[in-house]
């Protein structure tokens, strides 16, 4: 009460010397006809809404929470209101705002209030507390323009479709409102329906989110249904709040990186394309090879994991149990140009256009010429060497495999949507763009389902379902300390004989691909049947 009635006199005591201030300038003769002469309207933006940005069943990605501001014409009723909600603190600068005697916003988040002369609007929160997605939506500025993501690849139309609220008062030449005009209200928040429709299923988004920050320290994964290669599902770890940018920014684990986009060190999961090579070129996959562990090409002595002898040994079984000899051994007999060539028409070595002005890293293929040394030829023939690929990039390689030889690019983006959720701009992918045979992709995908059953894969099989996989445990030459950073990816399909989904997964600085990754893949693939069976029918 004490405060209310501070506050009020202080009002008060305002008012009473502006209304001395005006009686000097009535008594003038001029003030009375220069406010007839100046009365106008005074416009209040409340907010402006951007475009929304919509999964692929048209669920909100942004936009989906809500808070109050209110409109407030200064007068004693509204001010004695506000004074029952607000700390004596947030009044000081509220009062301050009064003093002006303009209509003003002010942010109410959830308080509620009733008072002639405030008006109450409810405004969309950009963003979410725990935001689905945020490396592939991005952010705004404070000036309400895309940074980064899908809010700066269609930032021009994001904004051209949005939404405002504003009020319009009646004033006087000092832009006070005056008494018993009525005000405007302009509202066409109805509009901000047009948006940008993404591939994103929401619900696999938040499976693979929630599992990824239980397992992950660094990393990504990429979900892609097969065989369209429509991207379900993207984390990069560690995420970041599109609320608190400036916290990211000093983060030195560098959260606003997009690790799915971003070039590693891949390994073993290129024995896939050095296989598909050789098969494609008519090597027998029975023919067997006898691993002592170790293998010599050109004075260089390249070793299995561990330097484990795998003894005789065919193709699937080869990639089972990831044998490194068995591939620097078909290395001999492959000419570079034909396993240059199958990488690039897999996607690797090129950038991926996602969205306009959003593409990933392209990664590195090493050059003819440098394939031309035999032991730079066996290095790169289990994925070692100058060899980099990026998560998305990987996602399309399996997704040709599951797929049945066919490469589709990866993608994120269906197309634009007007107010009445109609395409006005839709992506179409190719999908006849045979890169190996049928044949190739049955032995490929024995060789992944073995290696899930009994290889080094077997720590990501999920009990009752059929799966494929590869894992890699990528050499970086980097050490920090005693220690070589490792990068471990697990890269695999299911189910394994009728193709739903493609899941790659990385673990960055990690220990290896089954340890490191099985897990997170197993739990995701457990929890998608769990919740969303009914993809499955």
């Amino acid at each position: 009460m004490y405060k209310r009635l501070i506050i009020i006199f202080s009002l008060f005591m305002f008012v009473f010397s502006s209304m001395i201030i005006k009686i000097y300038a009535i008594n003038q003769g001029k003030w009375l006809s220069s406010v007839a002469q100046n009365q106008s309207s005074y416009r209040l933006d409340i907010a402006g809404i951007r475009g929304n940005i919509y999964d692929c069943r048209y669920k909100l990605l942004t936009n989906k929470t809500d808070f109050n501001i209110a409109a407030v014409s200064p007068s004693i009723e509204s001010i004695n209101v506000l004074s029952d909600i607000f700390s004596k603190k947030e009044m000081e600068n509220i009062i301050e705002l009064y003093k002006k005697g303009k209509p003003f916003k002010l942010n109410l988040i959830d308080k509620e209030v009733s008072a002639e002369g405030i008006d109450i609007f409810r405004i969309p929160n950009r963003y979410s507390e725990k935001q689905i997605a945020p490396h592939i939506i991005g952010y705004i500025d404070s000036e309400g323009n895309g940074v980064c993501g899908i809010e700066k690849s269609y930032n021009q139309y994001l904004s051209s479709v949005g939404s405002c609220i504003s009020v319009k008062y009646k004033v006087d030449a000092l832009n006070r409102t005056l008494d018993g005009e009525r005000r405007v209200i302009e509202d066409n928040l109805y509009l901000r329906t047009k948006g940008v429709v993404l591939t994103l299923d929401s619900r696999i988004q938040k499976i693979a989110q929630t599992v990824a920050c239980n397992y992950l320290n660094k990393g990504a994964v990429v979900i892609t249904e097969v065989p369209t290669c429509k991207v379900r599902a993207i984390v990069s770890v560690p995420e970041f709040s599109p609320t608190n940018i400036s916290e990211s920014i000093d983060d030195e684990n560098s959260p606003l990186i997009n690790r799915a986009f971003t070039a590693y060190n891949i390994g073993s999961i290129y024995k896939l394309v050095t296989a598909a090579t050789a098969l494609e070129l008519g090597y027998p996959e029975k023919l067997t090879y006898n691993c002592k562990g170790y293998i010599d090409v050109d004075k260089t002595k390249f070793h299995c994991f561990n330097g484990n002898s795998h003894g005789e040994i065919n193709m699937r079984d080869a990639i089972a149990y990831s044998c490194n000899t068995y591939f620097v051994n078909i290395s001999k007999s492959i000419p570079p140009l034909n396993l240059l060539d199958l990488s690039y028409k897999f996607g690797l070595g090129k950038p991926i256009k996602l969205a306009p002005d959003l593409y990933s890293s392209k990664g590195n293929l090493p050059s003819e010429d440098e394939l031309q040394n035999e032991s730079n030829m066996a290095n790169v023939s289990f994925g070692q060497g100058s060899l980099m690929c990026t998560p998305i990039q990987i996602s399309g390689l399996i997704n040709s495999i599951a797929s049945g030889g066919k490469y589709v690019e990866p993608s994120i983006v269906e197309g634009l949507v007007d107010e009445n959720m109609n395409f006005i701009e839709r992506n179409v992918n190719e999908m006849n763009n045979r890169v190996i045979s049928q044949k190739t992709c049955d032995i490929l995908k024995e060789s992944m389902i073995a290696s899930a059953e009994y290889g080094t894969s077997k720590k990501g099989k999920p009990e009752g379902v059929s799966v494929a996989a590869k894992t890699a445990t990528a050499e970086t030459g980097i050490r920090v300390g005693d220690k070589e950073v490792i990068q471990a990816w697990y890269a695999g399909f299911f189910p394994a004989d009728n193709p739903k989904y493609s899941i790659v997964i990385l673990a960055e600085d990690a220990v290896g691909g089954g340890e490191s990754c099985g897990p997170t893949f197993k739990d995701i693939v457990n929890k998608i049947y769990d919740r969303l069976p009914g993809l499955f029918v």
